[in-house]
């Protein structure tokens, strides 16, 4: 298998993740004004718009973190980097990867009991059970092992360049 069709499936699957967080961002602003317009013109705000916004928030920001993870911009403290050796931070770097893989898995199988367990609850003002919304936890889990899986497959196949040159 190329490590190109490894990046297009990683692509591909970035492009969904990212292409969700728009809609959720789109929906957050779209409905944030409806209810403004309501609240202030109409004298009648629905009751359902803040739980939906709260929702598309907690999907967004959570999905978010793992394509930050995929593109090396999520936030982190660099300025031990100026006081160790480059292989010091490497393998700092490594261990972060593979710590962030373990949470990631945690969220999955966490995730998924407590939202089945979220499962008796409603939300208010929406009617909806509040499973879908903790259901965030364990699809941000799955974004994150899959962007880790991909940082896996070029760290190996870098290592593998690197000892056939």
């Amino acid at each position: 298998m190329k490590i190109s069709s490894v990046v297009k499936f990683f692509d591909a699957v970035d492009f969904v993740f990212m292409s969700f967080c728009k809609l959720c961002f789109i929906g957050m602003v779209v409905i944030t004004s409806y209810v403004v317009f309501g609240r202030f013109v109409l004298n009648k705000s629905p009751v359902w718009g803040e739980p939906i916004v709260l929702m598309c928030m907690v999907y967004m920001s959570l999905i978010s973190a793992s394509l930050a993870i995929r593109k090396d911009t999520h936030i982190r403290m660099t300025i031990i980097d100026l006081f160790v050796p480059e292989k010091v931070i490497a393998v700092c770097k490594a261990c972060a990867q593979v710590m962030i893989f373990g949470f990631s898995i945690f969220m999955i199988f966490n995730g998924w009991q407590f939202a089945m367990l979220a499962g008796k609850n409603v939300i208010t003002g929406v009617g909806i059970k509040s499973m879908w919304l903790y259901l965030s936890v364990p699809v941000a889990g799955v974004a994150l092992a899959l962007m880790e899986i991909e940082w896996f497959i070029k760290f190996v196949a870098r290592r593998i360049s690197e000892r056939l040159e």
